[in-house]
């Protein structure tokens, strides 16, 4: 075996692999990533009560629409008229279940409440999930079934993550709500895409994340910048608390400190839960965590100029 013969083969070798590599970073990871963005009907299970009545809530079943023909499925409670409604809002990989107990204490306190699953999670119909672009659709669906079914009560929206950012972008899109509490909400779709490929694959954002965006805006035929929630959040003249985990590494409170300064109302708080990860600042400190929100609500419910129709 000759030199030059171990010369051409570790060559032959190395363009393999440069290959391989090329190929697991710019084409499997990108599409992988969108297909596990956009398809994965994975669920955490839940904490907690599993069923409205081991919650102490009593509720009748919702179903609506949202505006491209997904069938969406919850739980309705009106509560007392003279109160504002809760809509409640999940977050990714998750279900109705996971805002349950908080919107059980809602209604004890009076509000009208409604659990739902957004699309591709729960019992609501299969879709591409967009992480919030496409299921701010099923946030203004909610919101008009509410309206049938509560009239012009104030409407208030309360979610967690996904959830969170959804909310954000459905006040924009059909204007009208009262107040949202945005819990670990992120900056954009952009920006959560980027942030994730360097926090889980300890991958440059440019440009495994500018591919994983362009194909699933390509696959689920959408535009990215629609999901800009600082943006949003600039556009939509809305009280908002922000509510953040302090040791959140995937929307830690820097993120939360941008939107807070992005907002232009007057009204606008930020709730920073210390020690606790994405999403788990209610389980972390529950009664803070309430008690920051219910005082939140009910300044806004006693001064009414801050309170809008809940209709759109």
């Amino acid at each position: 075996m000759t030199r030059s013969f171990i010369v051409r083969w570790l060559r032959r070798l190395l363009f393999a692999a440069l290959a391989l590599v090329c190929i697991v970073l710019f084409v499997v990871i990108p599409i992988g990533g969108s297909f596990l963005i956009t398809n994965s009907r994975f669920q955490y299970r839940e904490r907690g009560p599993a069923t409205p009545e081991a919650a102490g809530l009593l509720v009748t079943p919702a179903e609506f629409t949202s505006s491209d023909g997904i069938p969406l499925r919850g739980w309705w409670n009106p509560g007392d008229s003279s109160k504002p409604v809760i809509i409640f809002c999940h977050g990714l990989n998750r279900s109705r279940l996971e805002l349950l107990e908080r919107a059980a204490e809602s209604s004890r306190r009076g509000y009208g409440v409604l659990l739902f699953d957004l699309r591709n999670h729960g019992e609501s119909g299969r879709a591409y999930t967009t992480i919030g672009i496409h299921e701010s659709r099923d946030v203004c669906a909610a919101r008009k079934y509410v309206v049938e079914q509560a009239g012009s009560r104030p409407q208030i929206l309360w979610g967690v993550s996904m959830g969170a950012s959804s909310a954000i972008l459905a006040a924009q899109q059909c204007p009208g709500v009262a107040a949202i509490v945005a819990d670990s909400s992120f900056l954009s779709f952009r920006e959560t895409i980027a942030h994730h490929v360097g926090l889980f694959f300890r991958l440059p954002a440019f440009p495994i994340a500018n591919l994983i965006v362009a194909i699933t805006e390509w696959r689920a035929g959408f535009d990215a910048d629609d999901g800009d929630v600082e943006a949003a959040v600039r556009k939509t003249d809305v009280p908002i608390l922000f509510i953040a985990g302090g040791a959140d590494r995937r929307m830690p409170p820097a993120l939360a400190e941008r939107l807070l300064t992005a907002s232009r109302n007057s009204v606008k708080e930020l709730l920073v839960i210390p020690g606790a990860g994405h999403g788990e600042a209610f389980t972390k400190d529950r009664e803070k965590y309430l008690d920051s929100v219910y005082r939140f609500l009910e300044h806004l419910r006693y001064n009414p100029a801050s309170f809008q129709s809940g209709g759109s």
